[in-house]
Order: structure tokens, then sequence, then C-alpha cells
């Protein structure tokens, strides 16, 4: 069973001494996939990738914004920031280069949805 949707959270992440620099409530972005009955949880940190299944969705997000995006066909980038924001345009099939920050890629996502 193969599904051509994922769902992007953005979550808040306080963490880190860039994060005084980004959006207030939208600081870092994964990728939430079904996947046979279960959830992928697929997420970039500072630490590494970081993916596990889950057979509770409500696990994986907590007060997160959840955005519905369908996956796209696209080249793999010749050259991809290593950020959270990266491995989810990388995931989604966005080839959009200044797309850097979590709360743009929402912006983008929001406005792609709506159209």
């Amino acid at each position: 069973m193969s599904f051509d949707f994922v769902y992007v959270a953005f979550s808040t992440d306080d963490g880190h001494w860039w994060s005084r620099f980004l959006h207030p409530t939208i600081k870092h972005c994964y990728v939430i996939q079904p996947s046979k009955g279960d959830w992928l949880v697929f997420g970039k940190t500072t630490k590494g990738f970081q993916m596990y299944t889950t057979d509770d969705v409500t696990d994986a997000i907590e007060n997160d914004i959840i955005v519905k995006v369908t996956i796209r066909d696209h080249r793999p980038r010749l050259f991809m920031l290593n950020t959270c924001v990266g491995a989810v345009k990388q995931i989604v099939g966005i080839n959009k280069p200044f797309i850097w920050t979590p709360y743009q890629l929402y912006r983008y996502l929001e406005k792609q949805c709506k159209s």
C-alpha cells in the first residue's frame, strides 16, 4: 500500500542558539506518513535523523500544526541545506531553493493547499 500524501508537522524548539531568530511558534518541522496501519515519523534534528513508527499518531504530535501535503515527483537536488526544512523539502518534492526556515515552508504549503 503506497500513499501519495504525507503530513508535515510544525512545532516549537527552543533548545538552540538560532531559535531566537526563527518564528516564535514554528521552529521545527518533520514528516508523518501513514504506513500499513501505523505511522512513520521522520525528522532531521541536530543529532541526526530521527525515524520511528507508532500506532498512535498522538504520540508523535503534541500541540503541533499539521498540514496534509501531496508528494510530487521530483529530481534529487544537487544542493540541499542539512536542516529539518531541507529534509522535508526532499521528501515532499519541493524545489524552491529560498525556503530556508520552517515558517517559510509552512507559509508555502498553506498557500499550495488553498489553491
